[in-house]
């Protein structure tokens, strides 16, 4: 009997130590697991993933696939750094806009939560509305209303669409784009830098008018932070010296973008096309430039536009422009007062200096057979390769 009672108490014993040591084994894992959650959740990821899935913003993948056709090409509506925008009709009949991102590397995931955080934090007229998004499925999707005339730059470098924008909705879409940019930099919540103002961002609804888009490369300031150090991203073209050349990003390098933006909407050019297509040779800054100190604007004003609007109106917004794209960022005007610039009946404007990259020559200019085109300032002698890429987490020296 004591035998048996000996065995009976070991036994116990043995299974109470096992019990321990899984208790003890699987309390550390939870502990591990709650550590690498908080450095994995640095940026807030997992708790967004939680918040999503809790809240209206979670569409299924499944249904998603089906309101695009599943993600049929002749929903197609066009393609970004980041990925293909498709239009879709969910089952109720809303038309949508899907945003379909590939998670291939981490610095893809990170665009995907960054873009889903900011746009869920604002509200605008002049900004698209955010519906939801899918992160159950293979891939990742974002859910944007759906906006009928899509892109700025489908009608404004279309020989034929650009008929459709006479003045009225250029100057709408100009001041739309201005109110917006001056809400995310001044207004909201949170200050954001948008870091990829350029046409194809600038969405137009059923009446024309603007709402800016696409997120992904946005950042979001401090309240005592004066800028970021941050690796280039944006598209060569639109993106400011000062943050090409130093990597400093501040609200400047959106308004830099705004006034090329500007100039592209009052002369129908398209910056970068301008090189190749220009007789002189020259960049359509640099022909600006020129016709800005020889007084002799209005030669460059679209002829889409002709008689269409005042001398006076015309030349403000020349102005403007040349003013947001000036290569000192401290002479730029901050947008909310470009905005007052734009909506005030006072023509008197302060002058502007002359703006970076002007002395671009291109492939028809004779002192240059090459074909290529390099970028260069006055203050910078470095080079810059002259091209319509957008870039990102390339690290800026």
């Amino acid at each position: 009997v004591s035998d048996s009672r000996h065995i009976i108490i070991v036994v116990i014993a043995s299974v109470f130590c096992a019990l321990a040591v899984i208790g003890i084994a699987l309390v550390w894992a939870k502990m591990r697991n709650r550590r690498n959650d908080h450095h994995d959740d640095m940026d807030g990821s997992i708790e967004i993933i939680r918040t999503i899935a809790a809240s209206q913003l979670s569409f299924k993948y499944e249904e998603l696939r089906k309101a695009t056709d599943d993600f049929n090409q002749i929903n197609k509506l066009g393609q970004g750094g980041y990925g293909s925008v498709y239009k879709g009709v969910l089952l109720d009949g809303r038309e949508i806009a899907v945003k379909r991102l590939f998670f291939n590397t981490r610095e893809w995931a990170d665009q995907f939560f960054n873009e889903v955080r900011l746009v869920s934090q604002v509200q605008h007229k002049n900004l698209v509305k955010l519906l939801g998004c899918s992160i159950e499925g293979p891939e990742s999707l974002l859910v944007y209303e759906y906006l009928c005339n899509t892109s700025l730059d489908h009608y404004l470098f279309d020989a034929f669409k650009k008929t459709a924008l006479d003045w009225e909705r250029r100057f709408e879409i100009i001041l739309g784009t201005a109110e917006g940019l001056s809400y995310l930099h001044n207004a909201s919540e949170i200050r954001i830098i948008h870091r990829d103002i350029k046409a194809s961002n600038v969405l137009l609804d059923e009446r024309f008018r603007p709402k800016i888009a696409d997120f992904g490369l946005a950042r979001n300031f401090m309240e005592d932070q004066s800028h970021l150090s941050t690796g280039l991203a944006g598209t060569f073209g639109y993106m400011a010296p000062e943050y090409i050349v130093h990597g400093q990003l501040t609200e400047k390098a959106d308004i830099y973008s705004y006034g090329v933006l500007v100039l592209e909407i009052i002369t129908g050019r398209k910056s970068l096309n301008s090189v190749a297509s220009s007789a002189e040779g020259h960049s359509l800054m640099s022909l600006i430039w020129k016709h800005y100190n020889e007084g002799t604007l209005m030669e460059l004003l679209d002829p889409n536009l002709q008689e269409q609007c005042t001398e006076e109106g015309a030349l403000k917004v020349f102005h403007v422009g040349l003013l947001c794209a000036q290569a000192s960022p401290n002479l730029r005007p901050p947008m909310w007062k470009v905005v007052e610039m734009l909506g005030s009946r006072n023509n008197e404007l302060p002058r502007p200096t002359q703006p970076p990259f002007i002395n671009i020559k291109g492939s028809n200019a004779k002192s240059d057979s090459s074909g290529s085109s390099s970028l260069k300032s006055s203050s910078d002698k470095s080079p810059f390769s002259l091209n319509q890429l957008s870039v990102s987490g390339v690290q800026a020296r």
